[in-house]
């Protein structure tokens, strides 16, 4: 199942383990779904305790006001084509157009990855698994997907004035150096701090709100200078499909944004602050 499936099912049955009571801070695609903007219930409608537990217990009037199917307007494809190539800072093709348009997140991702890495994609699961590292004169032959067959050995590997090591590939006989940073000797990393729930909670009351998980920010419906409600949705993050809504806990006015849609968030990170 995929989205806007894995969101109804998956995540809907995580979320009843995780919350403790069925159907709380449901997501968007359920919500869609029992409001009929995918289309007409084929057989029957969601229980009346459901849709309380979903909507609240005004859910009738929400039903009444907002049910039915959902039309989508036309994209202006020469806009998203636009904000396609400042997110990866260069032309974009047809065919990554079409991909970013279904994925606009994981799509820039994907290619900025693939512009620092290469064609990672073509390698064989025998090198992603490999356990135990690579040694000098170990040789790798593999197909793509148009049938070519590619060759990869790995060569000598020397240390640098800096430091750092160099190791020299024959990809497809073709030699290419690559550089592997050192790690620092006598610096260890500093740990970084996490907060807790409770105290996320307890700054998101002054106005801060952070980042209650590790993810992707997937959209921020409020700007600076917008007033706000308790309950208004602030920012939604991304992670592993699931869309979560971090709202208002109280009224007030946002001052300041620091994330922006894209942007890889860990938790406790700040998002935006509020003017209570």
């Amino acid at each position: 199942s995929v989205t806007p499936g894995s969101q109804i099912l998956w995540t809907t049955a995580a979320n009843n383990v995780v919350k403790g009571a069925r159907y709380r801070d449901a997501s968007d695609d359920l919500k869609n779904l029992m409001l009929e903007r995918y289309g007409k219930f084929p057989f029957y409608k969601p229980a009346p305790e459901i849709y309380e537990a979903v909507f609240g217990k005004d859910w009738k009037k929400i039903v009444r006001r907002e049910a039915g199917y959902q039309k989508i307007e036309d994209v202006d494809l020469d806009v998203e084509r636009r904000i396609l190539e400042h997110a990866i800072g260069r032309k974009a093709t047809d065919d990554e157009l079409v991909l970013y348009l279904q994925h606009p997140n994981d799509a820039v991702g994907f290619f900025k990855f693939e512009e620092k890495f290469g064609k990672t994609w073509v390698l064989p699961p025998k090198v992603w698994f490999r356990r135990g590292g690579f040694g000098i004169g170990d040789k790798f032959e593999f197909p793509d997907a148009s049938g070519k067959l590619h060759t990869i050995e790995i060569g000598p590997s020397r240390r640098t004035k800096d430091g750092s090591y160099m190791t020299h590939l024959g990809v497809d006989y073709h030699p290419e150096p690559v550089v592997t940073p050192a790690d620092d000797e006598g610096e260890k990393p500093k740990a970084s701090v996490v907060l807790s729930a409770k105290e996320i909670g307890a700054l998101a009351r002054m106005g801060d709100i952070r980042a209650t998980l590790k993810g992707v920010v997937n959209q921020i419906p409020v700007a600076v200078g917008d007033e706000v409600a308790v309950g208004d949705t602030l920012v939604v993050l991304e992670a592993m499909k699931m869309l979560t809504n971090i709202t208002a806990d109280v009224d007030g006015k946002v001052s300041e944004i620091f994330a922006s849609p894209g942007a890889s968030v860990e938790i406790g990170d700040p998002l935006m602050m509020m003017e209570l």
